[in-house]
C-alpha cells in the first residue's frame, strides 16, 4: 500500500505529543515529511523545542521541523497555557533534549515546498491555531491546488471550551481558521463534540508488553497531568489510521471571525456546496486500538 505523505502542524502541547506519536509510529502508513510549529500553547521557540525533542524520543530525528510565526494573524499569542499544558508545554515532563536544529526554512514555505514535491498528494494534519497554513495560502495562491485535504482538530458541532461558541485552535486564530476553511481545500473537521466522548486513561497499556520504558513513562505522566482527559490531537490524526473510528456528515464549513461574539464558532451548512466532512460521532473502542497499536510500535525492538 502505498504510503500517505502527511505534514503535522502543531504547538507541542500535551495532546500534540500524542499526535506526533501516531504520526510517527506507524511508518508503514505515513510518510512523515515534516513537521511545523506554531504558538499558542506556548511561544513559537518553546514549541519548536519541544517537537524537536519529542522526535527525539520517538527515534525519528529523520523528520526535520520548521518554525513558524510568533503571533497571530491579528493579534499577539497570550501567555502560556500552563493549566492543560504545563510550563514547559509539556506537563512539565522533561524528555531528553536533541542536539539536532531547526531547519531554516520558515513553516509557510516548507508546507508549500512540500505541497509541491508531494505533486498534490500531501495531507496537512494541523492541530494547534492555523496561523501558519493561512499565511501560507496567502503567500503562495496555487497551494489550494497542491494539498488533497487537511485534517483539522478544531471547532465543535456543540459547545467550546474558550467560550460558549468556540473552540480554542479555531478561536486564538479565527482569521487564519476562516481563510483555511474558505480556501477550497477538502477538510476533515475533528471537533470537541467528538473528542471529548474519548478520555486516555493509564489503562491503555493494560496487556501490553515490550514497551520502551522511556515511552511509557513520558506517555503516563502526561496522562496524568491531563486527569485521563481526552488527547484532541491524537484523535484527529488518528482518523488517518482508520477513517471509521468517525461518522462523518459531509457540509459546507465557516468560520466566524473578527469581534463577533461568536468568534471561532465554526458554522455548518448542508444547503451550501460542500467543502468539508465534520465529525458526527466516534468509535471510541476503534480509537483505542489505534492507540494501542501505536504504543505497541515503541517496543525495545526497532519502530517499523
Amino acid at each position: 500500500m502505498k504510503k500517505i505523505p502527511i505534514l503535522i502542524d502543531t504547538d507541542p502541547g500535551v495532546d500534540d505529543f500524542f499526535c506526533l506519536a501516531i504520526g510517527c509510529a506507524f511508518q508503514d502508513l505515513f510518510d512523515l515529511k515534516a513537521v511545523t510549529t506554531i504558538g499558542g500553547n506556548n511561544s513559537t521557540d518553546v514549541t519548536t523545542r519541544n517537537a524537536l525533542d519529542i522526535l527525539k524520543l520517538f527515534h525519528r530525528e529523520d523528520v526535520t521541523v520548521s518554525s513558524g510565526a510568533d503571533r497571530f494573524l491579528m493579534n499577539e499569542f497570550g501567555e502560556p497555557v500552563a493549566k492543560f499544558h504545563g510550563i514547559n508545554g509539556l506537563g512539565n515532563v522533561d524528555i531528553p533534549h536533541t542536539e539536532k536544529e531547526k531547519d531554516p526554512r520558515k513553516a509557510w514555505d516548507r508546507i508549500h515546498d512540500e505541497a509541491i514535491a508531494c505533486e498534490g498528494e500531501l495531507v496537512v494534519v494541523t492541530v494547534g491555531p492555523e496561523t501558519n497554513l493561512a499565511l501560507a495560502l496567502q503567500k503562495y495562491p496555487d497551494l489550494k491546488h497542491l494539498i488533497k485535504k487537511i485534517t483539522v482538530m478544531g471547532g465543535s458541532l456543540t459547545t467550546g471550551n474558550v467560550s460558549e461558541y468556540a473552540e480554542a485552535n479555531l478561536w486564538h486564530d479565527a482569521e487564519a481558521a476562516k481563510i483555511v476553511f474558505d480556501s477550497g481545500i477538502p477538510i476533515d473537521m475533528i471537533g470537541l463534540n467528538v473528542t471529548r466522548k474519548a478520555p486516555l486513561k493509564r489503562s491503555i497499556f493494560d496487556g501490553l508488553t515490550d514497551i520502551r520504558e522511556d515511552v511509557k513513562d513520558v506517555m503516563e505522566r502526561l496522562i496524568d497531568f491531563r486527569n485521563e482527559e481526552a488527547m484532541h490531537d491524537a484523535i484527529a490524526i488518528a482518523t488517518l489510521v482508520d477513517d471509521d473510528i468517525m461518522t462523518w456528515r459531509t457540509t459546507h464549513t465557516s468560520v466566524i471571525d473578527g469581534e463577533d461574539v461568536r468568534r471561532g464558532m465554526s458554522l455548518t451548512d448542508d444547503t451550501k456546496e460542500p467543502n468539508s466532512r465534520v465529525a458526527e460521532e466516534i468509535d471510541i473502542e476503534r480509537y483505542y486500538d489505534v492507540m494501542r497499536r501505536m504504543i505497541s510500535q515503541y517496543t525495545e525492538k526497532p519502530v517499523r
